[in-house]
């Protein structure tokens, strides 16, 4: 049923006195069957809403209201109806590879197409049956991220456990025959996926552009909790380095032929390398930053903006210590000797978290935890270096949206209690971080390549068919 979970503050939900617990029982008097019925029917400008209060009572309500204006709720259930899970077993799953204690949430392994509409969830599509790929088309529910993984049938079936996985390339022409935009992934696992079979997945993809329009290179996840899992090494040094240089040959004969880059690294594979990100030039419209890409430019790119904005720091004198994961260390300690020499009644201090909730591999910040702050902490509080920081200042990528909990279900509050520090939690931009330290506000950056350069790109873009 659809009974709302969360409802938005100055939303339409808001305005019109919608509750948690309050279900919405048809729209135009019509039912529908699931959230991708309920999204279409709402989306028009005027909308005839048959609620049931929590209490009990039936509303029937009346709103206009932009088109495609959102509600502005959450449901109790994402899809309305029941969740599509993954039938998988996928060699890398990270999910079979998590620690107990963490949130709920996290251990639901979902493969529903409608999130992936909706919320940009990657999907493998080995659930989905033809009448849901027309279905994909008759909705023009698009884009649709999937991952891939690879192209080769028996390859994917050996990788995911799976014997439909084989069919993947029939279903993405398919979607893009009927003009649905495609976004790709693949998981790079040493000695599975990796160089000759990478090229043939990029080489397969790249031919169905544009509507295949992105194709992200992350590399595996790997836990300290594998145990009778397949055996799959790490990510080396030396590999990283040829995936990289893999994929800037594949990029420069996309842009000669179709002008744009469609195939990227992760940041963490710089990272491994030891390498710099590449210009924003070599992400195009940036399009898979939720899955690791050109997170480490943007960043870089709108602290370089600030630096010549900053205004003249008037409050106290505050020493300020910065946690972060592994990954972003040699971004994070540039910035804080920048900032650090610029601000002068300022120290910016930077300690990386290691991962002990998952293991020492895992080295993303968005997965150190409340438990990996505690320990660490309770190593270099005596430190002459540590001891007299005013403030401990972590990204928000550390936590639960909206809600003040890590990945093993501690709180800030659990943590704070625990060291005796006040933590300052900050979006994970250069603007949230200068506008915790100044105390206020800052302008927002937009960068041209998402505006009159983007244009530009998507126009030339199109005028191109299919490789």
């Amino acid at each position: 049923m659809s009974i709302i979970s969360k409802v938005q503050p100055e939303s339409l939900a808001e305005e019109i006195n919608l509750e948690p617990g309050d279900a919405i029982l048809s729209v135009n008097g019509q039912s529908f069957v699931d959230i991708i019925d309920l999204h279409m029917l709402l989306s028009d400008e005027y909308i005839e809403l048959e609620v049931k209060k929590k209490s009990g009572e039936i509303w029937v309500l009346e709103v206009d209201k932009d088109y495609d204006e959102p509600l502005g709720v959450e449901w109790l259930t994402p899809t309305i109806d029941k969740l599509r899970t993954c039938h998988n077993q996928c060699v890398f799953c990270f999910v079979n590879q998590t620690p107990p204690n963490m949130r709920s949430s996290l251990q639901i392994r979902d493969d529903d197409y409608r999130l992936s509409f909706l919320h940009g969830n990657f999907v493998t599509l080995t659930n989905v049956k033809e009448d849901e790929l027309s279905r994909i088309v008759q909705y023009h529910l698009s884009p649709i991220n999937i991952s891939v993984h690879t192209t080769n049938p028996d390859l994917r079936r050996n990788m995911l456990g799976n014997k439909r996985a084989g069919e993947i390339m029939n279903q993405i022409q398919y979607l893009t025959d009927h003009s649905i935009t495609v976004h790709t992934q693949v998981v790079l696992c040493p000695s599975y996926n990796d160089q000759v079979e990478l090229d043939r997945t990029i080489g397969d993809l790249r031919r169905l552009f544009p509507f295949v329009k992105t194709l992200s290179i992350v590399p595996v996840g790997l836990t300290d909790y594998r145990e009778n899992l397949p055996n799959i090494a790490p990510i080396s040094k030396e590999l990283a380095e040829l995936t990289i240089k893999q994929i800037e040959n594949w990029q420069k004969k996309n842009i000669q032929d179709f002008g744009a880059a469609f195939v990227y690294a992760a940041d963490e594979f710089y990272v491994i390398a030891g390498k710099e990100v590449p210009n924003s030039i070599m992400y195009d419209s940036f399009e898979q930053t939720e899955n690791g890409i050109g997170l480490l430019r943007l960043f870089l790119d709108e602290f370089n903006y600030y630096m010549d904005k900053l205004p003249t720091y008037n409050n106290q004198p505050k020493r300020i210590l910065l946690f972060t994961g592994n990954s972003s260390e040699s971004m994070i300690r540039n910035i804080s000797a920048i900032l650090t020499n610029q601000l002068k009644d300022v120290e910016i201090l930077y300690h990386v978290i290691p991962n002990r909730y998952f293991g020492q591999q895992v080295t993303v910040t968005g997965l150190v935890t409340g438990y990996d702050i505690i320990q660490e902490w309770e190593t270099i509080k005596e430190l002459d270096r540590y001891c007299n920081v005013d403030e401990i200042i972590i990204p928000d990528v550390m936590l639960k949206d909206d809600e003040d909990v890590f990945l093993d279900n501690l709180t800030i509050c659990d943590v704070e209690e625990t060291i005796r520090k006040p933590i300052g939690v900050v979006p994970t931009t250069p603007k949230g971080l200068l506008e915790q330290i100044y105390n206020c506000s800052f302008p927002d950056y937009k960068p041209s390549y998402f505006e009159e350069d983007y244009q530009m790109h998507l126009h030339r873009s199109q005028r191109y068919e299919r490789v």
